[in-house]
C-alpha cells in the first residue's frame, strides 16, 4: 500500500509537471491546485541557486532592517500563511526580485538608491504582491517549452527520488531557465496595485513608488548599465509611475515617508 501511494504521488506530480508544458484549460485547472507547501519547496530550491550565485549580506543593520521592514509589510498583505525571507545581495546592481514561496531579494545598489523608507517599502510591497497573488505559479504554467518538458521527464524517470526532491529540482531548473525573472505586464500592474494597498495598510506613503520610478529613469539616462537588468525584467517606470499616480489619494500624504531606522541602515550600507 505504501508503494502504491508513492507511485500515485509520483504519477500525480508527473501530470502536474507535464501539464505545465501543455496548452489549454486543463493545465490551468491543475495548476490552481498547487499547494502552498509545494510552491514553497520550489522557491527554496530556486533560493539555493540564487545564494550560490550571489553574495548575500547577512550581518549588520542594513540586512536586519530590510528583514524588519519586509515583515512589517507582510503583516499588511493578504497572504500571511507562509514564511517570507528578505535578503540583501551585496552587489551594486539596481534590481530586486521575488521567488515562489516568499523569497525576496534586493540588491545593495537599489537599496542605496532609495532616499527614504517609503521608496524602499514600495519595492518590497511590489515584490510581496507578486508572492501574495501567486504570480510565480502563473509563470510555471507558461513554462511550455519542449526542452523543459524533456528535462522534467528525465528528472522524474531517470532518478529514484522523492516528490519533494523532484519539486526542488524543478525549482532550480525553472530559476536557471529564467522562468521567474519576468512577469507579464498584467501581473506587474496587479503587483503595483496590490503594493499600494499593502503600503497603505502598513501606514507608509505609497508616493515613494513614484519618486523611485523617477530616480530609475534618471539613472537610466546617466548610467544605463546600472539599471540594465531592472529594465530587462520590469516594465517601463514611466508607465508604472503614471499608473500608480492615478491610484493615490489626498489622504496618502498623511502616511509615513521615512524613519530613523531606514536612515541608520542606509548610512551603515554606505
Amino acid at each position: 500500500m505504501i508503494w502504491v501511494r508513492e507511485q500515485l504521488s509520483r504519477y500525480a506530480l508527473i501530470l502536474i509537471l507535464l501539464l505545465a508544458t501543455a496548452q489549454g484549460p486543463a493545465h490551468a485547472q491543475i495548476f490552481r491546485a498547487v499547494s502552498d507547501s509545494e510552491e514553497v519547496r520550489v522557491g527554496q530550491a530556486a533560493a539555493r541557486e540564487v545564494e550560490k550565485q550571489y553574495p548575500i549580506l547577512r550581518r549588520g543593520s542594513a540586512p536586519q532592517y530590510l528583514e524588519q521592514l519586509g515583515q512589517k509589510l507582510v503583516r499588511a498583505s493578504d497572504r500571511r500563511n507562509i514564511r517570507y525571507h528578505f535578503r540583501l545581495i551585496d552587489q551594486d546592481e539596481v534590481n530586486a526580485f521575488a521567488l515562489p514561496g516568499g523569497y525576496i531579494y534586493v540588491f545593495r545598489g537599489l537599496m542605496s538608491l532609495t532616499e527614504n523608507e517609503s521608496e524602499l517599502a514600495g519595492v518590497l510591497a511590489h515584490e510581496i504582491a507578486h508572492v501574495s497573488e501567486r504570480h510565480h505559479v502563473d509563470q510555471m504554467k507558461k513554462a511550455q517549452t519542449i526542452g523543459l518538458g524533456l528535462g522534467i521527464l528525465d528528472m522524474i524517470f531517470g532518478r529514484q527520488r522523492s516528490v519533494g526532491e523532484d519539486l526542488g529540482a524543478l525549482g532550480a531548473q525553472l530559476f536557471a531557465q529564467g522562468v521567474f525573472s519576468k512577469f507579464s505586464r498584467d501581473a506587474e500592474r496587479e503587483a503595483d496595485r496590490e503594493g499600494v494597498q499593502i503600503l497603505r495598510r502598513a501606514r507608509i506613503n505609497p508616493n515613494g513608488m513614484i519618486t523611485l520610478f523617477e530616480k530609475l529613469e534618471g539613472l537610466r539616462e546617466k548610467r544605463p548599465s546600472a539599471v540594465q537588468e531592472f529594465f530587462a525584467t520590469h516594465p517601463n517606470p514611466a508607465e508604472r509611475r503614471q499608473n500608480v499616480r492615478q491610484m493615490l489619494s489626498a489622504s496618502d500624504g498623511q502616511l509615513s515617508r521615512d524613519s530613523r531606522s531606514f536612515q541608520e541602515a542606509r548610512r551603515a550600507l554606505r
